[in-house]
């Protein structure tokens, strides 16, 4: 693809952090969600890697990609940093980060965590990336997100802790998507056919559980997440998401140290959207009885998750049975593990969904989002050991036949001039697929300040309908090394391969009748070759530096079709603790 192709793909919701470890058009994923209950509140210091493997499976939505690495606190806080000796340094309240690009990109991060009074805690976090001047490898573009939440945990209060938060979130991303040199557009054609897309979204979260961990008492737990989300086209959608569970620990049979629990959940999704007019409402329940057992070298879990659906125009049965088993197996003094799984499930896409994996989408009818998507079967298997604990390995396959899997492609009625939508929007396509992956990853952390990440995942796709996975990858590989040369300097290094992925590209024009079909190409997008460069220099504890140099190989690959990425890029900022 030529360079003048117009770069867009920094627009999904930035998380700053994530920014500051990798490309500004690629690392933004998510939303910054400060958690701000007791067990887990943010208190700036590294989690502990897990064993269980991160890069994307065979269920794979564009914001699980890893070319978005994940807010990573290690290097992104100064409280991530060991201070001499190896000691953590202790928490502190706040946290803030400011920095600027070389395109005059500036970005903003602040992260508040304290106690109000001794069972009330407080969190706080906002955060702004935006572009001050347009993109000019492509054409003028430009790009603005925002973010706030606050939240409140109340502690052990009678054996039952209670947490909520709201949170309202802005993104502007101004469309583009077509080769000027190709296709030559006036600003006025550019002002009209690409205009600026803007989405909104406020919601909120509510959760309680007990506390108590004794046997014989019935425990419970539960949570309420609502989101209100809309576009600047009037696209709006209202999401609810209750989820309610009991559980009994008893021990039944063998040691008391291991005992069995008995357990039942309930949870129910009600989805509202409308592209513009009268909103249609799809409503999904579902129940999961299970039983789990624990031994000194096994655990096991048995269950069933049976769920309906309802809504206009749906195809989908109103019932459905899932198995919900899983189980381990510990040998060797525990250093090895060989797992499985069985399961599967009903899952209602969304509005928001849909534009946070790709901001260039367009959903201009309810029959877009009306879809329920169902993993009739998935199976999952696989081994992870630890060795010595200085290496994390992780060899595992996975499958899944699900139905309603969705894609994203370039619309239709998109692709040609004089259309009344955005030039090279993008809409859902849905297939049924089964899908093969193998996966592969090792964590290594040795004395001195060395560690490092490594994966692997190569996925296989069986589509009914469409000829490809749209813009999913075949195989994916990743690299994060990270040394700590002393007290006070760190360096880190990312790289990200991602090949075989395919665009559906529309070739047509408007003749769309029985006399002139629809035409389209298959396109092979380039492989994703991205690298890229930090250190953090900390004067203290409290204040660090960082340097970043994005994308050092200027590779200007397409997260989706005419949409590249922006090329080499530098940032600095500093960091601070308080």
């Amino acid at each position: 693809m030529k360079t003048k192709y117009i770069a867009l793909a920094v627009s999904l919701l930035i998380g700053i952090g994530a920014f500051a470890q990798h490309n500004e058009e690629v690392t933004i994923e998510g939303a910054y969600r400060p958690k701000v209950n007791k067990v887990d509140k943010i208190l700036m210091q590294p989690e502990k890697p897990q064993q269980s493997f991160q890069m994307p499976n065979a269920t794979t939505k564009v914001l699980d990609i890893d070319h978005r690495f994940p807010l990573e606190l290690e290097k992104l806080s100064a409280l991530g940093y060991n201070g001499k000796n190896g000691q953590t340094p202790e928490p502190t309240k706040n946290f803030l980060m400011a920095g600027i690009g070389s395109r005059i990109s500036p970005l903003f991060l602040y992260k508040h965590n304290s106690n109000l009074t001794k069972n009330l805690g407080l969190g706080v976090g906002i955060k702004h990336y935006s572009s001050w001047l347009d993109i000019k490898d492509y054409a003028p573009s430009s790009f603005m997100n925002n973010a706030f939440e606050i939240g409140l945990t109340s502690g052990n209060n009678k054996n039952v802790q209670l947490g909520g938060n709201v949170y309202y979130k802005n993104d502007m991303v101004h469309y583009y998507g077509v080769n000027l040199e190709e296709t030559p557009l006036t600003d006025a054609q550019i002002e009209t056919s690409c205009p600026r897309q803007v989405y909104n979204t406020i919601g909120g979260h509510f959760d309680l559980a007990s506390t108590s961990t004794r046997l014989g008492e019935v425990s419970h737990n539960g949570s309420v997440d609502y989101h209100y989300a809309f576009d600047k086209f009037g696209s709006q959608e209202h999401f609810l998401d209750v989820n309610y569970g009991l559980g009994y620990a008893q021990s039944w049979w063998g040691d008391k140290s291991h005992p069995q629990k008995l357990g039942f959940s309930f949870g129910a999704q009600y989805d509202g959207f409308a592209p513009a007019g009268a909103i249609e409402s799809r409503i999904l329940f579902d129940v999961n009885p299970f039983f789990e057992v624990k031994g000194e070298f096994y655990r096991l879990h048995l269950g069933a998750r049976v769920d309906g659906v309802y809504g206009e125009e749906l195809n989908d049965p109103f019932f459905a049975v899932h198995p919900d088993l899983s189980g381990s197996l510990f040998v060797l003094n525990k250093k090895l593990e060989f797992y499985a799984g069985l399961n599967g499930g009903r899952h209602l896409v969304t509005f928001r969904e849909a534009f946070e994996g790709n901001p260039f989408v367009l959903i201009h009818s309810q029959g877009e989002i009306q879809a329920v998507k169902n993993e009739k079967l998935c199976f999952e298997g696989g081994v992870r050991t630890n060795i010595a604990e200085v290496v994390d390995l992780h060899l595992g396959v996975r499958y899944r036949h699900t139905d309603n899997d969705w894609f994203y492609q370039q619309r239709r009625d998109a692709s040609y001039e004089g259309s009344n939508l955005p030039y090279n929007c993008f809409g859902l396509v849905y297939d049924e697929t089964r899908t093969v992956s193998v996966l592969a990853d090792m964590r290594l952390k040795l004395r001195g300040g060395f560690s490092a990440d490594l994966g692997f995942a190569y996925n296989n796709y069986k589509m009914t309908k469409e000829e490809c996975p749209w813009y999913r990858p075949a195989m994916e590989g990743k690299l994060k090394l990270n040394y700590d040369v002393n007290d006070n300097l760190a360096f880190n290094v990312s790289f990200l391969y991602q090949g075989g992925r395919y665009a559906k590209v529309w070739n047509n024009g408007p003749y769309w009748t029985a006399k002139y079909p629809l035409i389209y190409d298959v396109v092979q997008l380039k492989d994703v070759f991205d690298l890229s460069l930090g250190a953090d220099y900390h004067f203290s504890d409290q204040l660090s530096v960082f340097v970043k140099l994005d994308n050092v190989l200027n590779q200007k690959y397409q997260l989706y079709y005419n949409y590249p990425v922006t090329g080499f890029q530098a940032f600095a900022g500093l960091k601070m603790s308080f």
